[in-house]
């Protein structure tokens, strides 16, 4: 029998994942940025400590 052939085990199973949000492009996201801007609307933001991470979703 043969050894068993080194694999990149750290690569394999270190259970990375690729993700994205749509289809948009980062001209998309900058032209949809300059609009907002334009618009006028301001955010709002409201604090919520950790433990009250459910009521703020």
């Amino acid at each position: 029998m043969s050894d068993i052939s080194a694999f990149p085990y750290a690569t394999l199973w270190g259970e990375r994942r690729i993700v994205s949000v749509a289809d948009l492009t980062r001209d998309d996201g900058t032209s949809f940025l300059e609009a907002a801007d334009r618009s006028g609307l301001k955010p709002s933001v409201r604090l919520y400590p950790l433990d009250q991470a459910n009521d703020a979703l």
